[in-house]
């Protein structure tokens, strides 16, 4: 039976709107928590997130089932029940070597 294989790592990155800085330190820990989480709800084989008060950063691998877009609408709209965002997003391609130590896949 033919498989398919995909690796496509992503460095992702939105802000919230108007730059508001909505995510102080109390609320990182559980919005970093929360994405991470709906990350792999959406299939995504690895994530890590951080971020400031203003905007998240999220490295995770791409479904080969959803779009970058889909991927980065999915979670703005799950999320956006606590936090409004910005609308756009910045998404980059990472390679697995560019990785830290930490993160290796």
């Amino acid at each position: 039976m033919p498989q398919s294989l995909s690796k496509v790592i992503l460095h992702i990155i939105f802000s919230t709107k108007n730059r508001e800085p909505w995510l102080d330190y109390d609320m990182q820990p559980r919005m970093h928590a929360y994405l991470a989480t709906i990350c792999r709800d959406l299939g995504t084989e690895f994530v890590r997130v951080g971020g400031v008060a203003d905007h998240v950063h999220i490295v995770t691998t791409l479904p080969r089932t959803l779009s970058q877009a889909e991927l980065i609408e999915q979670i703005k709209k799950i999320t956006s029940k606590w936090i409004l965002w910005q609308r756009g997003y910045g998404a980059f391609s990472v390679s697995p070597s560019q990785l830290m130590p930490c993160c290796n896949m």
